[in-house]
């Protein structure tokens, strides 16, 4: 957080409260203020209520929930804030218990939208919650331009009390005054004591906030029916952000660089492997087998280009036959039948025996030059084991491939943790000891820099260029999306829990043992200590369940560490990966 009691709006908006209460209380215009205010909400009934409820604590603290594990200072400073905001409120209506409008003038002068309150109305407590909410974000956050907008939404809040007839324009600006003053309050008291990021302290907070988020889907309104929807979306958006949370993961944007130039034999020396996957590319092979050799040639690299059909039922294997047997550095593989591109990639995988790996398409739409420069690039950044191709200056249709692409980068970016712009594309550069350890089923080949990333490799996104397909049919279609998402859920659960899946079905098991548990104590008090019927009710039905699902769940967690188990021991693979020490040589034995 960056709160700093310099910040202006820190007082700037506690003073203009007090200088509103002194004016109205100097003019004595509360009523006429209150007449004039409450008029408003003629004819705009649905979109008042929509206002007011946002001020409501249970919305609030629903909304609060999306803080949660992201910003758990800012979730820490809700509770003293709350409690200050709390005291302030109903302290003064014990103190002084003043008449709301409807218990003072005339009941076809109020236009009431809601319930009819008549009493305890200083200060407003939605005014008090809205402006608490708000203070924490914008004095917490420092959110910008988002700052006015969520003032603007304060103020309406406080507006709305007035305009549905529950308080008095003073009641209102009290209520500002005394939630900005508890936000800033609060947001003191965190950042002097610090033991509410506690891990218990955050669960339970978080608790009580998804609490309110269920109430609010499950039908409270806060006794305004015509906000209803807007309650129950609250929820429904508080508690899916809040299980989004354990889904994405915030990760560290990739180092970038740009590709240096190239000079005559750049990479003596050295061995690579080009693996290029093929499918009905007959139109494009021969171009593209001479365009890898002539960037290849001059670099002064050893260098073989594994091209591997995947199954193609156009004139691709004879081509290529026909071209490997003037070129001995062209190794192509014929896969018996169509398996997919992860599954072409694998098989040059296997096959290549290269110090470094280059994966590319075989539509030409990446350019063939740009090889050779990666491969300086990683030969100058030892602590590299990945360059991913970015291509920054996409050849391709806006809506059909550009969008879709930047959507999933960003879901998948966000899933693994691993920040890169351009997860499709095709040009990428690899160390040998990287590749080798990495197997690739269904669509996984787009997952391999997160895969690499997960057993320690050092990742590099670079800006390569792009051209536009101009022979031969995209292989690409919207038809691949629901295979990515299912393999994106595998990819989440091997990252986070392959080396321990009892924490991924444990807790999930417990609660559900727990709820299963309470539900058939308390059937069991109601028999036993009350004499009731049970054995009609729906409850006992879900208490069995939910005990048996636990113990399932559980059950599944435990079959998958013994499972773990025999994927790693018998064939001897270790759990880590060790890196070099740069520089040094190894030491002896003593």
């Amino acid at each position: 957080m960056n709160f700093s009691l310099r910040h202006p709006l820190v007082w700037g908006v506690p003073a203009a409260a007090l200088l509103g209460m002194a004016l109205i209380a100097g003019t004595g215009s509360n009523t006429a203020d209150f007449r004039a205010l409450n008029a408003l909400g003629s004819g705009g009934q649905a979109f008042w209520s929509a206002v007011t409820i946002l001020g409501d604590t249970a919305v609030a603290l629903s909304l609060a929930l999306l803080a949660a594990r992201r910003r758990p200072q800012l979730l820490w400073a809700l509770l003293p804030a709350a409690l200050i905001a709390t005291a302030w409120v109903h302290g003064w209506k014990k103190t002084y218990d003043l008449n709301r409008p409807l218990a003072t003038l005339e009941r076809q002068e109020v236009q009431v939208i809601g319930p009819e309150l008549r009493y305890s109305s200083f200060p407003s407590g939605h005014a008090t919650t809205a402006f608490t909410a708000a203070g924490l974000c914008v004095l917490g956050l420092r959110l910008g331009g988002w700052s006015a907008a969520l003032l603007v939404i304060a103020a309406l809040v406080a507006l709305s009390r007035v305009v549905v007839g529950a308080h008095w324009p003073l009641d209102v600006l009290a209520g500002a005054f005394g939630g900005w003053i508890a936000a800033a309050l609060g947001l003191i008291c965190a950042e002097r004591w610090r033991f509410g990021l506690r891990p218990g302290i955050q669960a339970l907070a978080a608790l009580a906030c998804a609490a309110c988020a269920v109430a609010l889907v499950a039908g409270y309104d806060g006794r305004y029916p015509d906000a209803g929807w807007l309650a129950r979306v609250i929820g429904v958006v508080a508690l899916a952000g809040f299980a989004l949370t354990f889904v994405l993961r915030r990760g560290v944007p990739m180092e970038t660089a740009d590709l240096p130039t190239l000079r005559a034999a750049a990479l003596s020396g050295e061995s690579v492997s080009i693996v290029i996957p093929v499918y009905n590319e007959a139109a494009n092979l021969r171009d593209l087998v001479d365009r890898v050799g002539a960037a290849l040639a001059p670099s002064g690299a050893s260098f073989e280009l594994i091209l591997v059909d995947d199954g193609s039922n156009d004139s691709s294997p004879a081509l290529l036959e026909e071209m490997a047997a003037a070129r001995q550095w062209l190794k192509p593989l014929y896969l018996i039948r169509n398996y997919g591109q992860s599954v072409a990639l694998q098989a040059g995988f296997d096959h290549a025996r290269g110090d470094f790996i280059v994966t590319l398409d075989g539509d030409l739409q990446n350019e063939p030059d740009d090889i050779p420069r990666l491969l300086v690039l990683m030969r100058e950044k030892p602590q590299i084991d990945v360059i991913s191709g970015w291509r920054k200056d996409r050849k391709d249709a806006v809506l059909s491939r550009k969008i879709p692409s930047l959507l999933a980068n960003s879901l998948i970016s966000g899933v693994t943790g691993v920040r890169l712009h351009d997860y499709g594309c095709a040009l990428k550069v690899y160390r040998a000891k990287v590749i080798h350890d990495i197997k690739l089923y269904g669509e996984m080949h787009r997952f391999i820099p997160a895969l690499a990333a997960e057993v320690g490799a050092r990742i590099l996104e670079v800006p390569v260029s792009h051209h536009a397909r101009t022979r031969g049919i995209s292989k690409y279609g919207i038809g691949r999306t629901l295979r990515v998402v299912l393999d994106l859920l595998w990819v989440k659960f091997l990252l986070r829990f392959l080396h321990r899946p009892m924490h991924a079905f444990g807790g999930i098991g417990i609660l559900l043992l727990a709820l299963g548990f309470a539900t058939l104590a308390y059937l069991a008090y109601e028999k036993l200590a009350l004499g009731q019927d049970i054995g009609g009710r729906p409850l006992l039905l879900l208490g069995v369940l939910l005990a048996l699902m636990g113990g399932q769940i559980m059950a599944t967690g435990l079959i998958g560490e013994l499972l773990i188990r025999i994927y790693h021991e018998p064939q001897g693979r270790r759990l880590y990966v060790l890196r070099a020490a740069p520089d040094k040589p190894p030491r002896p034995m003593p």
